[in-house]
């Protein structure tokens, strides 16, 4: 007798164990590879299209102090000290690279994608 009792005993724990994993693996199992990628591919671009912006600003500023077009573009050590002075946060991998990057590399007026960088920044405006 005491064997049947054992086996009973194992049995529901058992069908305890197999209950409690069906109910913790049963709600949703959150966001898809693919919509975790396209968040991250989506808070790139903002950052880049903020970025843009940024250097679109500091170009027009130095422009109307009459800095020479030539050295109207921000440096890189600029791009950066805008990214800290806007208490930017770096809410996926990457994102400051691609704020650094799109600001630091925008073309001076007059050079080839200028305008073409100007009309991306303006309409990536919010």
């Amino acid at each position: 007798m005491r064997i049947r009792g054992a086996v009973r005993q194992s049995a529901a724990v058992v069908v305890a164990l197999v209950a409690m994993l069906t109910a913790c693996g049963g709600g949703s199992a959150g966001p898809s590879f693919e919509e975790k990628r396209d968040r991250h591919l989506a808070a790139l671009k903002s950052a880049g299209d903020q970025g843009r912006r940024e250097a679109l600003a500091a170009q027009r500023s130095r422009l109307a102090h009459g800095i020479p077009a030539a050295a109207s573009s921000p440096t890189r050590d600029e791009c950066e000290q805008r990214w800290t002075a806007g208490g930017n946060q770096e809410k996926t991998a990457g994102a400051r690279d691609a704020f650094i990057g799109a600001c630091a590399s925008f073309p001076v007026p007059g050079l080839p994608g200028h305008a073409a960088a100007v009309a991306g920044a303006e309409a990536a405006t919010p």
